[in-house]
């Protein structure tokens, strides 16, 4: 077996090997008759010091073919010129038309028999549209992994050096230079515009001309805000900006017939002293803000009625049902077949009776009401009257009992062999007529992981139900001040849960009962508090190892077994999440920001009561916990190319225990290794410190927990090809570990244990991987699969990427070997 093993990898090797031959030869090929034309190259600019090279690449439309990893290798052209020499355009010429003509022939027989004939139809249209891309773009070979190749164009880089010098001219530039010349290397010509871009002309001064008072004194208070000051370089975009920022101000102020359209310029020494000419490369800039088409002065609409009324559910007309109509805080409500709370509604609805219509309180009114999950879709507008506007606001609400079930794969943190879920989850709206929703969810899965010591699967298995009631509002005393946050999103979840996970190690279940308040200010922004989280903790298995295990590290003055005692874990916890990456479409410049707060037990101090309370009810053999926990978790992108990114990651944490007992709950620990953590090393059993590995007398390795966690992550995402979805490519390095805090004692006597935190050791003790993933993209869920490899071992404080052996590459018996990751999702 070992044998085929070595035989099968020295095969895999080989054909790498091939494949970048045939990637090499796919920058010199030519096709058969085309032996004249030159392949792009690449693009060049010098001579810029203001215009980014970026935006200048953006205004060239030709793109040279795909390099792998910014390599002169060409492997999508090689596919593409490799696939190129079975594929017979003729032959799909020939049965474009056969098929055209045996489309037509069935279409005139079933002309009497309109069914017959949407299905022929139906078939048909697929099969040509199908052929008529083979024949325009190839075989399947050619169009999934391969790329057409991309030839030079001289008619094409003259009209891109005008698309340049306008650009520069557009920014300020007028009398810019721009001129190119062509390099022919290996049958590619590469092209280098030398620009020349000349003092800039900037903005001498800015007037605005505005006839009405009460807007000039509106434009004119925010000049901090306006796109176009003295002295900026002259910019045509910043032009538009100023126009949209005039139009959005003055339509937040009750300008609603306002648009962008009655702002114009004028520009340049027809307003100017003649000091001020653009051989002076300065201009002024006179901007002249005038009434609508239709309109003699600026007026100012002011909400006259605002009527909501919920529709009756799909197109059932409206004479089925009784209408019930309530009117509050000026308001008028209108609810047909399904009723909701006027009052909780009221707190959706930021366009009022008596206020100056705003372009952002529309908005937001709509969004807010669309986030309470009640209402498939919600319309609006206004009706414009002498007096000011009606307002409307229209809904048809979601169906009230919904059931949902998931079935798949639990991959997320597993290494190798997933394990089956199901989920089930069942949602009842409006359940009190406030908007709330109540949701019951049932989950059971089992998870397998390979690559521990003794070669066999770790198995485990999870159950849990959990049940939730949400309120769109957030509910503590203080009268009408829960009404006050409407424009922030505000809920109020409370829940019970129940959670039980069978491992080699130990069985352990969680009763669950928690009140969590969310405010979401902006649509980046989310911000989750706590009060209430009560859990009660019960280990009811451990395996011989694992507590014989325990007991060992007990002697040794280690108290992880109280963490496996029969606990009562109360905590506040605080959550703040800055989000601006959506992973959705091309890769962009975001950041992302979580900060978890946590004080555990923090009621037993200020309640000493509490704990023989807690006892009276779940008995007297309760562990008590109190602790603090922190984490911080943040990450950066940067789009490297269109399709491709670079990753930063920086992921801290601690956990410190106090009081009754000296460590935390078993759950608040942290733990490295894994697929979103040092991919390298198996999940959870990284550290601490320079700590050996826990191995069972059944050879079986355990968990590692930690009390401080340091991670940090490094990783270059890439695309492939398409195939039914995007198959993308990562190349990753990571570094990180967790620690124990040294006792007071081991503080004084200087005797620190291996997985102790140290101030001079902590750098010695941080692991190093690295590796590279494929990543398949369907949009609407994300498989990923990646190969970590150990390059520093903390343990033996060592470089270990020598010890890799490429016979037996996946093998956990090798010092060092590819620890596979199966994932579902972004690691991060």
């Amino acid at each position: 077996m070992r044998a085929l093993d070595s035989a099968r990898f020295v095969s895999g090797i080989g054909l790498f090997f091939v494949l970048i031959a045939v990637g090499l030869a796919g920058c010199v090929r030519q096709p058969s008759g085309e032996e004249a034309r030159y392949l792009l190259g690449t693009t060049t600019f010098k001579g810029n010091k203001v215009i980014r090279d970026s935006e200048l690449e953006a205004l060239i439309p030709q793109k040279p073919n795909r390099r792998f990893l910014g390599l002169p290798l060409y492997p999508y052209l090689a596919f593409y010129q490799a696939a190129s020499v079975t594929y017979n355009p003729a032959y799909h010429q020939r049965k474009l038309d056969s098929l055209t003509l045996e489309y037509q022939r069935k279409s005139d027989s079933l002309a009497d028999a309109p069914r017959q004939l949407k299905k022929i139809q139906r078939r048909y249209t697929r099969k040509i549209a199908r052929t008529k891309r083979r024949l325009t773009e190839g075989n399947d070979f050619m169009r999934i992994f391969g790329e057409p190749p991309v030839y030079f164009d001289s008619v094409a880089v003259t009209k891109n050096a005008e698309k340049v010098r306008g650009y520069l001219f557009n920014n300020g530039f007028f009398e810019n230079e721009v001129r190119f010349t062509t390099d022919t290397t290996f049958r590619r010509i590469h092209t280098t515009y030398s620009i020349q871009e000349n003092r800039p002309t900037r903005l001498r001064e800015v007037r605005y001309s505005i006839p009405d008072p009460r807007v000039d004194s509106l434009v004119e208070a925010e000049p901090s805000g306006s796109f176009l000051k003295s002295n900026d370089r002259y910019k045509g975009s910043s032009f538009e900006d100023e126009r949209i920022r005039i139009e959005t101000l003055l339509r937040d102020n009750g300008y609603y017939g306002f648009s962008r359209q009655s702002v114009t310029y004028l520009v340049n020494d027809t307003i100017s002293a003649p000091a001020t000419d653009s051989l002076f490369k300065q201009v002024d800039v006179f901007v002249r803000v005038e009434a609508p088409d239709g309109q003699e002065y600026f007026k100012t609409y002011p909400v006259e009625s605002v009527q909501f009324e919920v529709l009756p559910p799909g197109t059932l007309p409206d004479s089925l049902f009784q209408k019930d109509t309530t009117r509050f805080q000026d308001i008028r409500y209108v609810f047909t077949d399904k009723k909701f709370s006027p009052r909780i509604l009221n707190s959706k609805m930021l366009i009022r009776p008596g206020k100056l219509y705003s372009q952002q309180d529309e908005r937001e009114t709509q969004r807010q009401l669309s986030l309470t999950d009640q209402f498939r879709f919600v319309n609006y507008g206004f009706d414009t009257t002498a007096q000011g506007l009606k307002g409307y606001f229209r809904a048809i609400p979601l169906d009230k009992y919904q059931v949902t079930a998931d079935v798949g794969m639990n991959v997320i943190q597993l290494q190798q062999a997933p394990g089956p879920f199901a989920n089930l989850s069942y949602k009842i709206r409006n359940v009190f007529n406030g908007l709330e929703n109540f949701e019951v969810n049932l989950r059971g899965g089992v998870e397998a992981v390979t690559g521990f010591n003794d070669g066999n699967l770790y198995r485990s298995q999870e159950l849990s139900v959990n049940t939730s009631l949400l309120f769109p509002q957030l509910l503590f005393p203080g009268g009408n001040l829960r009404y006050r946050f409407g424009r922030y999103n505000p809920r109020t979840q409370v829940g019970l849960g129940y959670n039980y996970v069978n491992r080699p190690e130990y069985a352990r279940s969680n009763a669950k009962a928690a009140m969590t308040y969310t405010l979401q200010p902006s649509t980046t922004t989310f911000i989750n508090l706590s009060l209430l989280d009560l859990n009660v903790l019960n280990t009811t298995r451990q395996a011989p190892e694992f507590a014989l295990l325990l007991e060992t590290l007990r002697a040794q003055g280690n108290n992880l077994y109280n963490s496996f005692r029969r606990s009562f874990v109360s905590d506040i916890n605080f959550t703040f999440v800055h989000n601006t990456n959506s992973f959705i479409g091309l890769p962009k410049n975001a950041d992302y920001l979580r900060v978890a707060l946590e004080s555990g037990g923090t009621s037993i101090g200020i309640l000493p009561k509490q704990q023989q309370l807690i006892e009276n009810i779940f008995g007297n053999d309760l562990q008590f916990f109190q602790y603090l926990r922190w984490n911080v978790d943040y990450r950066k992108y940067w789009p490297v190319a269109r399709r491709s990114s670079f990753v930063a990651r920086v992921n801290a944490g601690s956990v410190y225990s106090y009081g009754v007992n000296s460590v935390p709950p078993y759950e608040k620990y942290f733990f490295a290794g894994g697929s979103n953590s040092v991919r390298a090393w198996l999940p959870r059993r990284l550290g601490p410190g320079s700590s050996p590995p826990r191995i069972t007398s059944a050879n079986f390795t355990v968990e590692a927990p930690g009390e401080l966690l340091l991670e940090g992550n490094l990783e270059y995402r890439g695309h492939l090809f398409h195939f039914f979805g995007d198959i993308n490519y990562a190349l990753f390095l990571d570094a990180g570990n967790v620690w124990t805090l040294p006792t007071t004692t081991s503080a004084q006597t200087g005797e620190f244990a291996a997985g102790d935190f140290r101030w001079g050791e902590f750098t010695k003790q941080i692991a190093l991987g690295t590796g590279f993933g494929l990543r398949y993209d369907l949009q609407y869920f994300v498989l990923r699969f990646d190969f970590g490899l150990k390059i520093y071992d903390p343990n033996r404080q060592e470089f270990v990427l020598n010890e890799f052996s490429w016979k037996q590459p996946f093998s956990p018996r090798q010092p060092n070997y590819l620890n596979f990751n199966l994932g579902v999702g972004y690691p991060f």
